[in-house]
């Protein structure tokens, strides 16, 4: 481990709330470009008091990696709450003055985490990243003021590329 890297499992735990008062009924699923989706599964007659129950800053991500290409399927959730499978694994950030949920989610969309974790996923006909293995990844955590000057040039880079990209369409059209 290199020195100022931190394991990731003293920073995170697990969540485990079920809808069982049918409260929330918007069901989203979890897509390997990282983000939250609308699902579009049949879901007549599914019995919903089951399903996980996911709030904003919390984590949710698909611990089989089998037919998820090189990518593992995990988003933070920026919006209001939702329901998901209960086949997701759901997390949340201990404490966000020594670990920032959207810092945290760049490390996730790094090329460097969708290798190790298929390079650790275990199994033979369902390869599974699980919650130990995710507990045990390694990434560098400097001081939040740090974490938050990141996430902020990261923002700006990708809203500057995203104003780009619509102006070249613009002329395209």
């Amino acid at each position: 481990m290199k020195s100022n890297y931190k394991r990731l499992g003293d920073y995170i735990s697990p969540v485990d709330i079920r809808n069982k008062d049918l409260a929330i009924d918007r069901l989203l699923g979890v897509s390997i470009s990282k983000t939250f989706i609308e699902s579009i599964a049949n879901t007549v007659g599914t019995d919903f008091s089951n399903y996980k129950v996911v709030k904003r800053n919390q984590f949710a991500y698909g611990p089989v990696t089998s037919r998820n290409g090189d990518k593992i399927s995990v988003a933070l959730l920026n919006e209001d709450e939702c329901i998901i499978s209960s086949s997701y694994s759901v997390f949340k950030v201990n404490d966000e003055n020594r670990l920032s949920p959207n810092y945290l989610m760049l490390w996730f969309n790094r090329p460097e985490f969708d290798r190790y974790a298929r390079y650790m996923s275990h199994g033979s006909v369902r390869e599974i990243f699980s919650w130990d293995d995710m507990c045990d990844v390694e990434l560098p955590v400097p001081s939040i003021e740090e974490q938050n000057e990141i996430v902020a040039a990261y923002k700006t880079i990708d809203n500057r590329i995203a104003l780009k990209k619509k102006i070249n369409d613009n002329l395209a059209a």
